[in-house]
């Protein structure tokens, strides 16, 4: 029988149990609901999951997403594998450095680039992104590796005195793969993906199933807001970022094995914990959800 462990307070990840192989699909509207309303999903896992079984898990939030993108010639471009391995351990010797040559993954660790430690959004910088991203733990330090740490940005929207909802309310953001270093210290990501076109995204969104609003937002990926001055722009950007960190409420994933940790990209943001020592293994699958382009709150 499935189980829905909800946090006790107003934000947390709730823990599912009860997700035997063979009865996932019967599951599915449930699971599609609890993670509309609640934000953030951990699968509990008895044992490991081969591609197929986590491919079966992912389906269960919707139809996973093939990454490829329009680029600014008129033409497509593959700008990820359908699975991802997220290698947060992954550590920059000087020897790869030189091989890469001007390719950079982002992030903020010089030593390890698969590291996001500031808080973001997946799939910003494209047209139609992730409406929800599945992670699933392939190997962990001894510790358990650093969690991962969420913010409720529905909260973050919610704890905007008026004045501030109807500035940014109807405001567009442009995105780019390469966001120029627009949010020092977060370093820009700058590779093939570069060639593909840039996008807006509404700053506040209304979500498709439950119609709550939320500040949607990845300082990772943006440039600067549509029709403004850049640096005006930027630093408004700045500021409601520095906002939801500062108020909306958050709450943090301490990783098991075989965990399969899913969350609501229309909903909340998220970032890497990096409380390991380097060189460590922390590695995880990752398989991301096709959705509509964010919806504007009417």
């Amino acid at each position: 029988m499935l189980e829905l462990r909800e946090p006790e307070g107003c934000f947390g990840v709730t823990e599912v149990r009860g997700l035997g192989p063979g009865r996932w699909a019967e599951h599915a509207p449930a699971l599609r609901a609890a993670l509309a309303r609640l934000g953030v999903l951990c699968l509990r896992m008895e044992a490991e999951l081969d591609d197929a079984g986590l491919q079966e898990v992912a389906g269960l939030f919707g139809a996973i997403k093939d990454p490829v993108g329009r680029t600014k010639d008129g033409g497509e471009m593959r700008y990820d594998q359908r699975r991802q391995l997220i290698d947060s351990g992954f550590v920059m010797t000087d020897e790869i450095r030189e091989k890469l040559g001007d390719l950079c993954f982002g992030g903020m660790d010089d030593r390890r680039p698969g590291l996001f430690e500031a808080f973001h959004t997946d799939d910003t910088y494209t047209e139609r992104p992730a409406v929800a991203t599945v992670l699933n733990a392939r190997e962990l330090p001894p510790s358990g590796g650093g969690p991962t740490c969420f913010l409720d940005m529905r909260a973050a929207w919610e704890l905007l005195d008026p004045g501030a909802r109807r500035e940014i309310e109807g405001l567009r953001v442009l995105y780019a793969y390469d966001n120029e270093d627009a949010f020092p210290p977060r370093r820009s990501a700058r590779g093939p993906a570069d060639a593909l076109v840039e996008v807006t995204h509404p700053l506040v969104v209304e979500h498709p199933v439950t119609g709550t609003r939320a500040i949607y937002l990845d300082l990772d990926r943006a440039r600067h807001v549509e029709g403004m001055p850049v640096a005006e722009g930027r630093a408004l950007l700045q500021r409601v970022q520095d906002h939801a960190e500062a108020r909306a409420p958050g709450c943090e994933h301490d990783w098991r094995d075989h965990d399969v940790l899913v969350w609501d990209n229309l909903s909340v943001q998220h970032r890497a914990g990096g409380n390991f020592a380097v060189g460590e293994p922390r590695r995880f699958w990752r398989y991301m959800i096709a959705g509509d382009p964010p919806r504007a709150s009417q």
